[in-house]
């Protein structure tokens, strides 16, 4: 640096010497761009969690509904792998049909967004992939919370209730 402030001095006949580093130039240009992307992922995050939180009070509502159908199968001898596969079955087409619409969906929305970029980053399948395996996550988790609370239910104290 100092050689850098002699040679200006010398050349221009100056004492002033404005120099900046290239990375800081680079964090401040990019500071903004992490804010926004700071922001997008927590709405992301609270829209995930709403969400989830939707699907868990659909899922109590209708398996509360059928508490007294799981009650009469349980006294017919119905095993819990079959009360599983009887209340999950509906959950998963939902979330099957839900993939299928929005993958492609999704893909031609952002091949849209992107056909005037000059460079383009790949859309992998991975990112699909991953995005399937979290929402089918939080929703077989939440499902099976609620239908194994359903299946281990005293069908004599329902049927007495209803």
């Amino acid at each position: 640096m100092t050689y850098l402030k002699s040679a200006r001095q010398e050349i221009f006949n100056t004492e002033e010497f404005d120099h900046r580093w290239l990375d800081e130039d680079i964090q401040t240009l990019y500071r903004e761009d992490r804010r926004v992307a700071t922001v997008f992922t927590l709405f992301a995050t609270i829209s995930i969690f709403v969400s989830a939180l939707g699907l868990f009070g659909l899922s109590l509502f209708d398996i509360r509904q059928r508490y007294r159908e799981i009650a009469i199968r349980k006294v017919n001898g119905a095993q819990l792998r079959n009360l599983y596969s009887i209340l999950f079955r509906k959950y998963i087409w939902v979330i099957g049909g839900a993939t299928l619409l929005t993958v492609p969906l999704s893909y031609y929305l952002i091949y849209i967004y992107t056909r005037d970029f000059i460079v383009k980053a790949p859309v992998s399948i991975f990112i699909y992939l991953i995005a399937i395996l979290v929402v089918a996550g939080i929703s077989l988790g939440t499902l099976f919370w609620q239908v194994n609370k359903a299946t281990r239910i005293n069908p004599a104290t329902i049927m007495k209730a209803e």
